[in-house]
């Protein structure tokens, strides 16, 4: 685990114990997984697992809208399975963000839904060719994302519920413009937890 990474999950847990409910705005612990592919690398499926998590805040503007704001943690990429293009020249990418998504959120009964968009910086970065080697060293890719973001959560009980989120890329991940356009996507399956 990257220094990064450690020092983002002792932030959210040392926030963790601190109430953020009141009367206009309520704070949420969510922790979950990603299921990961990136368009343009020759990889097809959600098959690359990983962590999500990380602190939301709600500023509530009525009964039934409220916007949100996240500092979050989030593992994307792509990993290889039995029907990919065997001219693939990769077998796995991770891709590790710090993200800040921005989301106006509607409420209905147990359920909310949620569309947005969210700011995310690659802090840590993997890639392993076909052979198994990691060619890390050889890629180039921007760090700066922004991303559209979709939701919807049911709430299983007054404090807690489960979120799906879908969420693209709409920058290029390459950042070599001669290179093809690579744009992560995932799907995120979390738990939302109220402070």
């Amino acid at each position: 685990m990257t220094l990064a990474i450690q020092r983002f999950l002792i932030a959210v847990m040392a926030l963790g114990p601190l109430s953020l409910s009141g009367q206009r705005f309520q704070g949420y612990l969510n922790a979950g997984i990603n299921l990961a592919q990136i368009d343009g690398d020759k990889l097809a499926g959600f098959n690359q697992p990983g962590l999500t998590g990380g602190l939301q805040v709600n500023a509530l503007l009525n009964d039934r809208w409220e916007v949100s704001m996240e500092m979050r943690y989030s593992q994307e990429g792509a990993r290889r399975n039995n029907n990919d293009d065997p001219a693939a020249p990769y077998e796995r990418i991770r891709l590790n963000f710090v993200e800040v998504p921005f989301m106006l959120r509607f409420n209905e009964w147990k359920f909310q839904l949620g569309a947005g968009a969210s700011y995310a910086r690659l802090i840590d970065f993997k890639t392993i060719d076909a052979f198994g080697d990691d060619v890390s060293s050889l890629q180039d890719f921007n760090a700066n994302q922004l991303a559209a973001v979709l939701g919807a959560t049911v709430f299983l009980t007054p404090k807690s519920g489960l979120n799906i989120r879908w969420s693209k890329h709409i920058t290029n991940l390459q950042s070599d413009g001669n290179a093809p356009r690579w744009i992560p996507r995932a799907i995120s399956i979390q738990g939302v937890f109220l402070l």
